[in-house]
Formats: C-alpha cells, sequence, structure tokens
C-alpha cells in the first residue's frame, strides 16, 4: 500500500492526474485478470490520455460562451425546417473548419439558427478546435468598448485567431459606419483559412440594409460568401410551439 501510495504522489506532482485517479481501478483489474504490464501502462497512458482529451474540450467549451447548450443529437429533424440532415451530418463532421469554409444559417425569426449554429460550434470543440461564440450586437459593443479602452488591436487577433467563430443574429439592425468598418476588420484579418458562422434573419441581397456603404459591404459580402455553405431554413417560428409546452407542463403542476 505504500508503494502506491508513492506512486500516486509521483503521477500527482506530474501532474497525470487521469492515471492517478485511475491507478486503484486497473491495479484490481490487473490482479483479478492476470493482465501483462504492457496492458497495464496501456491502459493507465489510454485513461490519460482520455482524461486530457476532456479536460481541453471542457476548456474549449467555457472559452466558446455560448448562450445555450445545444448539441447536434438533440436537433429534432421530425419538425419542418427545410434542413438537410446529410448536410448537417457532414457540417457535424467539422470538415469546412479544416477546408476555412463559411457558413450561412437563414431563415426567419424563431426557426432554431441560433441553436444549430451553437450546436455546430459544439460540434467543433469537441473535435479540438478553437470557438468563439457571439450575438452580433454584442460583438459591436465589445468592440466599440475595446476602441475607448485601447484594447481594440487585442481583441481584433483574439476574434482573428479562433479556428471557428460563430456571429449570431446578423442583421438585427443597420451598422453605424464605425462599426461596419469593424466588422470588416474582423472578416478580413481572419483571411482565407479560418471558418465563420453567420445566422441571420436577412438574404444576403439584403445586407445592404444593414452595411449603408455599398463598398464595405461588397467587401464584407465578398469574403463570407464567395467559400460559403448554406443551411436555408424556413417554416413558422418554433417559439409558439415550444412556449406552449412550457404553459402545459406549468399547468399541469398548477391547475389554478
Amino acid at each position: 500500500m505504500q508503494l502506491i501510495d508513492q506512486l500516486e504522489s509521483l503521477l500527482t506532482a506530474l501532474k497525470l492526474h487521469g492515471m492517478r485517479e485511475s491507478l486503484g481501478r486497473h491495479i484490481k483489474q490487473a490482479t483479478d485478470t492476470d493482465m501483462s504490464y504492457e496492458d497495464f501502462l496501456t491502459l493507465l497512458v489510454s485513461e490519460e490520455a482520455e482524461a486530457r482529451k476532456n479536460l481541453r474540450i471542457g476548456r474549449l467549451l467555457k472559452n466558446a460562451a455560448f448562450r445555450q447548450p445545444a448539441s447536434l443529437e438533440a436537433i429534432d429533424f421530425a419538425v419542418s425546417r427545410g434542413m438537410d440532415k446529410k448536410q448537417i451530418a457532414g457540417l457535424a463532421g467539422g470538415r469546412f473548419i479544416r477546408e476555412g469554409l463559411n457558413v450561412l444559417i437563414l431563415g426567419p425569426t424563431g426557426i432554431g439558427k441560433s441553436f444549430l449554429a451553437s450546436a455546430l460550434g459544439n460540434a467543433a470543440c469537441r473535435h479540438g478546435h478553437t470557438t468563439l461564440f457571439y450575438r452580433m450586437n454584442a460583438l459591436i459593443e465589445q468592440m466599440t468598448l475595446a476602441r475607448a479602452k485601447g484594447t481594440y488591436l487585442n481583441l481584433l487577433r483574439r476574434l482573428a485567431g479562433c479556428e471557428l467563430l460563430v456571429l449570431d443574429d446578423f442583421g438585427i439592425k443597420p451598422l453605424a459606419p464605425q462599426q461596419f468598418q469593424d466588422l470588416y476588420d474582423v472578416i478580413d484579418e481572419r483571411g482565407e483559412c479560418q471558418s465563420t458562422i453567420i445566422t441571420s434573419q436577412l438574404p444576403v441581397d439584403n445586407w445592404g440594409e444593414v452595411i449603408a456603404d455599398p463598398v464595405t459591404c461588397e467587401a464584407i459580402t465578398d469574403r463570407i460568401v464567395s467559400r460559403a455553405l448554406t443551411v436555408q431554413m424556413k417554416g413558422p417560428s418554433y417559439r409558439p410551439r415550444r412556449g406552449g409546452e412550457a404553459r402545459k407542463r406549468l399547468t399541469e403542476i398548477d391547475p389554478s
């Protein structure tokens, strides 16, 4: 027992926490099954690798700052929203990120665009890709604040450096000149190797309603659309249905 305690202390000191936590279990397993030294060591190292992978995924998900928990497994394809299940499965594999492609998720309000974008971002994190999620209005506010504080370039580097940037609800309101210039800076700095997901109620042809300057609008649009895959969603808002289900549950709890 003393030898095992010493080994656990050494594993802790070396920050091999996955191996330390599984050590006792695998010692018992090795004793019960007369496991070889090679198999025992392989199991321990595999536990450490899996633990580190899970820690990294946890950090990526936390840093992404998704507004809601969303996963591709939770998408209800039985609800008619015009989504191609095969296309979504292809996006889930993350190939578009490895190829530096963008994804446009377009459709009316309440159809589930933000959920799908978050689910794809979640999948990206689980594939090990650095990801950031921003509501468009919140990003604009952060960039304005960063300019005032003198940290604009630091924020721009962070936005440009992540492998996947998710911009949710583009086009809710028109952008002021400085705001669409900031957006251009972000898209331009990301270049052709980084992927961006944009959700919007507006068709691409209507983006001029948000970016008043035709030259800047064309520059932003061309950089995004020229290498973009499009998910066109359609149908009635999903929110009334969810709201009705919630009200039904509340009525069942409290009929009064």
